[in-house]
């Protein structure tokens, strides 16, 4: 049988009429970083007298999304953008035509000012879907603590302009120590930082983005990132997850992560069909895992039975750990887990320095501890080499605890 020669194509699907206009979406023959799928339509430019012309919305799915989950991210992308319009978005400049964005706002305008505008804008997009209640919640926490900090120093009413990297560190750094935050939560509140800047320089209020220069928080190499479980401390936290039907889906996805080392990110990818309920398999195929190489797992009969009362249920299509930690069509972000743990920590008043990711790190420890083979935890790991697991297991699974010599000579 001879191979077929023909190239890949790119491809275009509708997806939805409204106002009678059609949104249809836009699939390149290969996705990569910079040439990702994205949804298109035509709509009245009102800076070109009106003229319709084809507007577009990118970053629909990325090099690692199936098929499926585009055309699903695209669907709710059109809602998304249909909510934007009904509004008075206007999709050319990205602003809002009732609001006068770039009007109201110069490089002379007050820092307030500046704020309060971006607090509206950054409603518009959670009222529309286009961000989750978190990043909203982060970003009037950091306006908050910003607008304390420029009434202590007196800032209030100075121009956005002036502002630079040294006073982006010095509000950080000034927070940092009145509020004891660590660095995971200083580089959030950076991050938010950005985003606000990035929002004035896209409308050109502001020429560069100061927050680009400023300091950010090495966290590589902390320990509390890689803090090993005492024994009784996972007994507390199955005893509590298991107890509590709020965190089931969290209680799975910690199940998993310790016994099966699965990547937070690469749960977020589980399908109900990558489940073989028949062969009591979970098959992780390349375009889910972090290594890109299929990775195969034999389901015990706890995680069995676990994932069954979960997803057992759901309809194939549906991401194992969707909305609420439960299955769904939408898929969760990356650091879904580690936000859900925090908040069961806080419930609990369980120590801030045991994480969610520590689980995956804990269960390689106590495997060692119970004599498991280097080889054995790198298959556990997918780790690519035997060099790969001796440096990980020298830099993440030690206790750093100075025992006693065991002779008794002196």
């Amino acid at each position: 049988m001879k191979k077929s020669n023909a190239k890949p194509r790119s491809e275009n699907h509708f997806i939805k009429e409204w106002n009678r206009t059609e949104f249809n979406l836009s699939i390149p023959a290969k996705i990569t970083h910079s040439n990702k799928p994205f949804i298109y339509f035509y709509w009245p430019n009102p800076d070109n007298y009106a003229s319709v012309e084809r507007a577009r919305k990118g970053g629909i799915g990325g090099v690692k999304d199936t098929r499926i989950s585009i055309k699903k991210k695209a669907v709710a992308a059109v809602e998304a953008v249909i909510l934007m319009l009904g509004k008075g978005w206007n999709p050319f400049t990205n602003a809002y035509i009732d609001l006068g964005v770039q009007v109201d706002l110069t490089i002379l305008s007050p820092i307030s000012k500046c704020l309060d505008v971006w607090v509206e804008h950054r409603q518009e997009r959670h009222d529309s879907g286009m961000i989750g209640n978190t990043a909203f919640k982060n970003n009037k926490i950091v306006v908050r603590h910003f607008k304390k900090w420029l009434e202590v120093k007196g800032f209030t009413d100075r121009k956005i302009g002036t502002f630079n990297s040294i006073d982006i560190d010095n509000f950080l750094g000034y927070k940092m120590n009145e509020l004891k935050w660590g660095k995971v939560t200083y580089n959030t509140y950076r991050c938010d930082m950005c985003t606000f800047f990035s929002y004035l320089k896209k409308f050109k209020v502001v020429p560069e983005n100061p927050v680009k220069e400023s300091a950010k928080k090495n966290t590589r190499h902390d320990s509390s990132r890689f803090a090993i479980y005492e024994e009784q401390e996972l007994q507390t936290v199955v005893r509590l997850m298991e107890s509590d039907p709020g965190y089931f889906g969290l209680y799975v996805a910690s199940k998993m992560l310790y016994l099966y080392n699965i990547r937070p990110v690469e749960m977020t990818r589980l399908q109900v069909m990558d489940v073989d309920w028949i062969k009591r398999t979970l098959t992780l195929p390349p375009q889910k895992t972090k290594n890109e190489s299929e990775a195969i797992f034999q389901l015990n009969e706890e995680m069995y039975d676990l994932l069954e009362k979960l997803a057992g249920n759901a309809r194939d299509e549906n991401f194992i750990f969707g909305h609420r930690c439960k299955p769904s069509p939408v898929q969760i972000g990356e650091q879904y887990f580690t936000q859900k743990f925090r908040y069961f920590r806080i419930k609990y008043s369980i120590s801030t320095k045991l994480k969610f990711y520590a689980l995956k790190h804990s269960s390689n420890f106590y495997d060692l501890e119970d004599g498991a083979s280097f080889y054995s935890i790198m298959e556990k790991n997918r780790h690519s080499s035997l060099q790969v697991t001796n440096d990980y297991i020298r830099n993440r699974l030690l206790k750093k605890i100075v025992k006693p010599t065991v002779n008794n000579r002196f």
